[in-house]
């Protein structure tokens, strides 16, 4: 796998499609004003959880901790990659 050897949350995580919305501001400076949202694509990262999954597993460190890089939070590729090759072995050896 070619990865950049630092790794930003959302090539990590995966997220499902969601369709274009229109929304209506009802109140404020805002309202009557029309705010319209893009459709987004599937996107598929290295596991198959959600940005709040890996946060979550962050916190109780069960993934290895990110650090921050020029104001983006960050992984290591390889330390990534580590995780999930250890991680694939005990899953295996769990559905034995």
């Amino acid at each position: 796998m070619n990865l950049p050897k630092y790794i930003q949350e959302k090539v990590i995580t995966s997220a499902p499609a969601s369709p274009e919305k229109i929304h209506i501001c009802k109140t404020g400076k805002s309202a009557g004003q029309i705010r319209k949202f893009k459709a987004k694509p599937v996107r598929r990262g290295l596991l198959p959880i959600t940005s709040k999954t890996l946060r979550l597993w962050v916190k109780q460190n069960k993934f290895p901790q990110p650090f921050s890089l020029n104001g983006l939070t960050v992984w290591e590729s390889q330390t990534v990659l580590d995780w999930i090759e250890a991680h694939k072995h005990k899953a295996s050896k769990n559905a034995k």
